[in-house]
């Protein structure tokens, strides 16, 4: 059986932006680290919409302007090595890279674009302040200033399932790939959600994707996207060293799959080995304990 193509990619940029999900590293010590937790499980829940949690996390965290900046850049030249190479490749094999975000629009538009992604295909909350650029905010104007400031479909609990739903043409297969407990309240959305461990590894969504990346590179997605056959056929060309990095990637053990099924179409299409769920689950939790 063939891997089929998706002509459709989806991105999330919270983390990458480090605008609000990125600042979870800078919880210090295990009542900040409980507070946090407890934010993400309302969230999820429904019990609270994503403007108050954002808004708590930045009272709880109260980052600095050089923190979330340093955040930012470690996160570009470490996190994502090749991502602008890989999205290129997409483009021209007729893959519609999109960026979906629940963080703010101007830091995830200027993201996008070193991305390669056309603003028209960026989708994250309007805002009037953004707290990279403007005075921080004090614990007791966080959560106010943050939710009048970022009123949109984005910031209730399932605004990214919307926002695909609405902005994104469902008459092509999409695939998801993101980190964080919000993005997998995508998955009915989508036709594939994959998890990026590469990032962090949160149980909750390392469970429940029917994929998981385990490398701190996105280059796997690319056979996932265009499929394992068209990787290869990118080797020799103008793509060829996101492409073997690709290959290398998965070679390496760098995607994992929970769908026995779905390991067994892509890997007909492409002789590699890859652990069992079972297997896959325990190398995460134990490599990559969850914060």
């Amino acid at each position: 059986m063939v891997w089929r193509p998706f002509p459709v990619t989806l991105f999330d940029c919270d983390s990458t932006l480090s605008t609000v999900e990125g600042i979870d590293e800078l919880a210090d010590g295990e009542e900040q680290q409980r507070q946090i937790a407890q934010l993400t499980d309302a969230a999820m829940e429904g019990s609270m919409p994503l403007e108050d949690v954002y808004g708590e996390r930045l009272s709880v965290l109260q980052p600095t302007r050089a923190q979330m900046r340093a955040i930012r850049n470690r996160y570009k030249s470490t996190v994502v090595p090749q991502a602008r190479e890989v999205i290129a490749a997409l483009n021209d094999h007729g893959n519609e890279s999109w960026v979906i975000s629940g963080g703010l629009y101007e830091p995830v538009a200027e993201f996008a674009t070193w991305l390669g992604v056309p603003s028209e295909r960026v989708q994250a909350v309007p805002t009037e302040f953004d707290p990279l650029n403007g005075e921080w905010w004090s614990p007791t104007e966080a959560v106010e200033r943050y939710a009048s400031y970022s009123s949109s479909g984005l910031t209730t609990t399932t605004g990214k399932a919307d926002i695909i739903q609405k902005h994104v043409d469902n008459n092509g297969r999409k695939m998801f790939v993101g980190d964080g407990m919000s993005d997998l309240a995508t998955a009915d959305s989508v036709d594939l959600f994959v998890a990026f461990a590469g990032v962090v590894s949160r149980s909750g969504v390392v469970d429940n994707a029917s994929v998981v990346v385990t490398c701190p590179s996105i280059a796997p997605v690319l056979a996932l996207a265009t499929g394992p056959g068209t990787v290869k056929e990118m080797v020799g060309g103008r793509h060829d060293e996101v492409a073997r990095r690709c290959l290398a990637e998965i070679d390496d053990g760098g995607i994992t799959f929970n769908d026995e099924q779905l390991a067994e179409t892509f890997t007909s299409s492409f002789d590699s080995s890859f652990r069992s769920p079972a297997e896959h689950r325990r190398h995460l939790h134990d490599d990559h304990p969850t914060p």
